[in-house]
C-alpha cells in the first residue's frame, strides 16, 4: 500500500514538475528602418515583475513556464509594441521583432547623463555619418565611389580602383582615412594611380569628421578625416556565433564579389573572421569599353580579444592583395596602360581600460604595424616603379569625462617610425620619417552654448638616403615642427535653430613625395619633381553654419573661406621630359585661397515618403597668379525621394554638376552632366537570419558625363548603365 502511494505521488510530483518546467524564451529586435539591432530596450511580461533588456545585437532572453503572456516592448523614440505569445512545451520559436522610430512631444525636461547627446554629435549624424540603409544603397566597389554623394564630398580617380575622396576641394594628405580610429596607411594619399587599401562591403558605418575634432587624427582642421567602423577587434563577448554572408555584383565591369565575416565566443576569448574576393573587367561607357581596368581583389581579418567588465584587450590582422589596371591612350599614357600589384599587411593591437572612475573615462591603445609592397609593371612585363615600405605607429589616448556630461576632454599622444623604399626607373631616395605628435580635444556645454576646441602639435624629422641616382639633393634632411589649433562654438537660437562658428589654424608637413620626388611615375604618366626646400603647408581656416531641426526636417547650410600661405600642390609645369615623353608636375608652395559653401536638407513627411537634398561648391585660386587652383571640383548637387512601402523601399535619385572652365594652366575643362539612378530595396526575415537585397541601376540613361577630378577624362566618360544587386544574410 505505502509502496502504491508512493507511486502516485511520484506521478503527481513529475507532472507538476513537467508543467512547471520553464521555457526558454528569446528574441532579437530590430530597427526597421536602419536596419540595425535596437540595444537597451526595455522588454516585459505584461501584469507580472519580470522583465530584461535587449543587449547590443538586439536579443532578449528569460525563461517563462508554459502558459499565454503578452510581451510589452519599450524604449524612448519608439511607440511602444506588444505582442502576445503562447508558451508550450519544452522549446519556444525565436522571435524577430521590428520596430519603426516614432516622434515624441514630451513637456520640456532636463536630462543629464554622462555621455549625453550633444549638437556637435546631432549635425555628425545628420550631414558626416552614412549607416544602415543608406550604406548598403549607396555601396561601390571603392570607399569614395561609395560616399560621392555626401555633403562636400567629390572623387579623384585615374580609373575605377584608385579611386579616393576629396573633401571641400583638399584632397591627398589632407584627407586622412582610419579604420576603426587606426589609420589606415598606404600610398593613396601621394598619388592618383594609387588605391586605398580598404573595402567597405563589411563595415558597419562610415564617418566624415570635421572641424576641430580632426585635430585628434591629424594636423590638419581644413580637410577631413574619414573613419570606417568594423569591429575587427570585438568589444564584447558574444553569446553565441554571428556574423553575415554577402554578394555584390554589377553589369558596367561585370564585376561580382562574395564575402563571409564571422564574430564567435571560444572560452572567455572572442575571434572574428572575414574573407572577400572581387573580381571586375573592363568598366563600359556609353563609348565602350575603357581598356585596362580590371580589378582583382582579395581580402582577410582576423581578430580577437579578451573582454573584461573593465574593457578589453585585442589585435587584429588584415590582408589586402590586389591586381588593377591604370587605362591609358592620353597624353604621356602608356598607350596599353600600366599594371599595379600591391600588397598590404597590417598588424594592430588595441586596449581599452576603463576604470569606474567619475572623472577619467578611459584609456584607449593603439599600437600597429604595416607591410606595403607596391609594384607598377609596362604592358610588356617590364617593372617601371617599386614602392615598399614599413610603418610602426602608437598612439594612447585619454578620455575624461564630467559627471554631469558637461565637459569632456581627451588627451593624445602618437609616435610613428615610416621607412620608404623605391625601385624600377623611380629615383627617389629612400626615406627614414619619425613624427612625434600630442593633440588635445575639449568639448563643454556652457548654459545652452557648446563649444569644441582641439591644439595639436607635431614633430616630424624627414631623413633621405644617400641615392646615386637622384638628382634633387639627397642628403638634405628636413625636421618641422607644426602647430595647429582649431575652436568652434554652437549657439541655440531657439530651440529648432542653431548657429555655429569655426576658427582654425593648420600647419601641414610635406610629404616625402613633395620634398625628394625626382623621376618618372609609370602609373601616374608624369615626370614629378619635388622641392627640397618647400616649408610647412599653413592655413588659416573660417566657416559658419546654420543648423535647423525639428521632427522629420533638418536643414543644415554651410559656408567656408581657407587662405592657404602655402598650399602644396603638383603643378603641371608645360614642360616635357624628352627621355620618357611625359609631362614635368613640379611640387610647388603657393599662396591659395579656397571659398564655398554646403546645403543639406532631408525631409520625411507622410509616415513613409522621404526627400533628401545636397549642395557643395569650393572656388579656388591661387594668389600669386590670378589663376584658378589645379583640380577643384565643380558646382555639385544630388538629390533622392524615396517611398517606404510594406514590401520594399523604392527610390529615384539623380546627380547634377556644372561644367567646371575655371581651370589651371594646361588642364582642360568639363561640361555639366546630370545622371539618374533608381533603386529598390526588401528586408525580411527568418528564423535565426534576416535578408536585406538591394537592386540599383545607375546612370539610368546611359547618359555620357566626365568627373573633372578624373585623369583619364580627356580619352573615356564615366561609367554607362550599370545595374547593381547587393544582398547580405546576417544570422544570429
Amino acid at each position: 500500500m505505502t509502496f502504491r502511494i508512493l507511486i502516485v505521488l511520484g506521478v503527481l510530483l513529475a507532472a507538476v514538475s513537467m508543467e512547471a518546467a520553464p521555457v526558454l524564451v528569446e528574441g532579437y529586435v530590430f530597427d526597421r528602418d536602419a536596419r540595425r539591432a535596437i540595444d537597451g530596450l526595455n522588454v516585459r511580461v505584461a501584469q507580472t515583475a519580470l522583465g530584461t533588456t535587449t543587449d547590443r545585437r538586439g536579443r532578449f532572453a528569460f525563461r517563462l513556464t508554459p502558459g499565454d503572456y503578452i510581451l510589452v516592448f519599450s524604449r524612448v523614440g519608439y511607440p511602444e509594441y506588444r505582442r502576445h505569445i503562447a508558451v508550450a512545451g519544452a522549446s519556444h520559436p525565436v522571435m524577430y521583432i521590428e520596430m519603426a522610430m516614432g516622434v515624441l512631444e514630451l513637456d520640456e525636461i532636463e536630462v543629464r547623463a554622462q555621455r549625453a547627446e550633444t549638437r556637435f554629435d546631432d549635425l555628425q549624424q545628420t550631414t558626416g555619418q552614412l549607416s544602415g540603409d543608406d550604406l548598403q544603397r549607396q555601396y561601390s566597389a571603392t570607399l569614395a565611389e561609395t560616399i560621392k554623394n555626401q555633403t562636400g564630398i567629390a572623387i579623384r580617380s585615374m580609373g575605377p580602383a584608385p579611386a579616393r575622396p576629396v573633401v571641400r576641394g583638399l584632397g591627398g594628405d589632407r584627407v586622412h582615412i582610419y579604420s576603426d580610429g587606426v589609420k589606415t596607411r598606404d600610398l593613396s594619399a601621394t598619388s592618383s594611380d594609387h588605391a586605398v587599401t580598404l573595402d567597405p562591403f563589411n563595415v558597419e558605418r562610415i564617418d566624415i569628421i570635421r572641424g576641430p575634432r580632426t585635430l585628434l587624427y591629424g594636423s590638419t582642421a581644413v580637410g577631413g578625416v574619414v573613419n570606417v567602423v568594423t569591429h575587427k577587434i570585438p568589444e564584447t563577448l558574444p553569446e553565441r556565433v554571428f556574423g553575415s554572408v554577402g554578394a555584390f555584383g554589377e553589369t558596367a565591369n561585370r564585376g561580382y564579389l562574395s564575402s563571409v565575416a564571422l564574430t564567435a565566443p571560444v572560452g572567455p576569448v572572442a575571434l572574428y573572421g572575414e574573407a572577400a574576393y572581387r573580381d571586375t573587367r573592363n568598366i563600359h561607357t556609353p563609348r565602350g569599353a575603357l581598356g585596362n581596368t580590371p580589378i582583382d581583389t582579395r581580402t582577410y581579418s582576423l581578430g580577437a580579444s579578451y573582454p573584461t567588465p573593465r574593457g578589453y584587450i585585442g589585435a587584429s590582422f588584415d590582408q589586402f592583395d590586389t591586381r588593377y589596371g591604370i587605362p591609358g591612350g592620353f597624353i604621356g599614357a602608356h598607350p596599353n596602360g600600366v599594371d599595379i600589384e600591391m600588397l598590404r599587411r597590417a598588424f594592430t593591437g588595441k586596449a581599452i581600460y576603463q576604470p569606474g572612475h567619475a572623472v577619467w573615462d578611459d584609456l584607449e591603445l593603439h599600437l600597429s604595424h604595416t607591410f606595403y609592397h607596391h609594384f607598377e609593371y609596362e604592358s610588356n612585363g617590364s617593372l617601371g616603379a617599386e614602392f615598399l615600405f614599413h610603418d610602426y605607429a602608437g598612439d594612447a589616448r585619454l578620455h575624461f569625462n564630467t559627471p554631469a556630461g558637461r565637459r569632456s576632454t581627451t588627451l593624445a599622444l602618437s609616435a610613428g617610425h615610416h621607412t620608404l623604399k623605391y625601385g624600377g626607373f623611380v629615383f627617389t631616395p629612400p626615406t627614414r620619417t619619425r613624427t612625434v605628435a600630442s593633440g588635445l580635444y575639449h568639448q563643454q556645454s556652457w548654459r545652452k552654448i557648446e563649444l569644441q576646441a582641439s591644439l595639436r602639435y607635431t614633430y616630424a624629422h624627414i631623413d633621405p638616403r644617400p641615392n646615386v641616382g637622384a638628382r634633387i639633393g639627397s642628403d638634405v634632411d628636413r625636421a618641422f615642427q607644426a602647430w595647429s589649433a582649431a575652436f568652434s562654438p554652437f549657439i541655440p537660437l531657439g530651440d529648432r535653430f542653431t548657429l555655429g562658428f569655426g576658427l582654425s589654424r593648420s600647419e601641414r608637413v610635406p610629404t616625402v613625395e613633395e620634398l625628394y620626388n625626382e623621376g618618372p611615375h609609370l602609373a601616374a604618366y608624369t615626370y614629378e619633381v619635388g622641392n627640397v626646400a618647400l616649408n610647412s603647408e599653413r592655413s588659416v581656416g573660417l566657416e559658419s553654419f546654420l543648423f535647423y531641426k525639428r521632427p522629420g526636417l533638418d536643414v543644415v547650410l554651410t559656408g567656408f573661406w581657407n587662405r592657404f600661405q602655402n598650399y602644396i600642390t603638383p603643378r603641371n609645369t608645360g614642360e616635357i621630359n624628352f627621355a620618357q615623353l611625359l609631362p614635368i608636375y613640379a611640387a610647388d608652395g603657393i599662396a591659395a585661397r579656397f571659398l564655398g559653401f554646403e546645403a543639406h536638407v532631408g525631409w520625411r513627411t507622410f509616415e513613409r515618403w522621404e526627400w533628401e537634398a545636397t549642395a557643395s561648391y569650393v572656388y579656388g585660386k591661387n594668389r600669386v597668379d590670378g589663376l584658378p587652383l589645379p583640380e577643384m571640383p565643380p558646382l555639385k548637387g544630388s538629390g533622392r525621394i524615396a517611398y517606404r512601402h510594406p514590401l520594399a523601399t523604392i527610390g529615384f535619385g539623380a546627380e547634377v554638376a556644372a561644367a567646371q572652365r575655371r581651370v589651371d594652366a594646361f588642364e582642360l575643362p568639363t561640361g555639366g552632366y546630370a545622371v539618374f539612378r533608381a533603386d529598390a530595396q526588401k528586408d525580411w526575415v527568418t528564423s535565426h537570419t534576416r535578408h536585406s537585397a538591394v537592386l540599383s541601376v545607375e546612370n539610368l540613361f546611359n547618359a555620357e558625363y566626365r568627373n573633372h577630378l578624373s585623369r583619364v577624362r580627356s580619352v573615356m566618360p564615366e561609367a554607362g548603365r550599370n545595374v547593381k544587386l547587393h544582398y547580405k544574410l546576417f544570422f544570429f
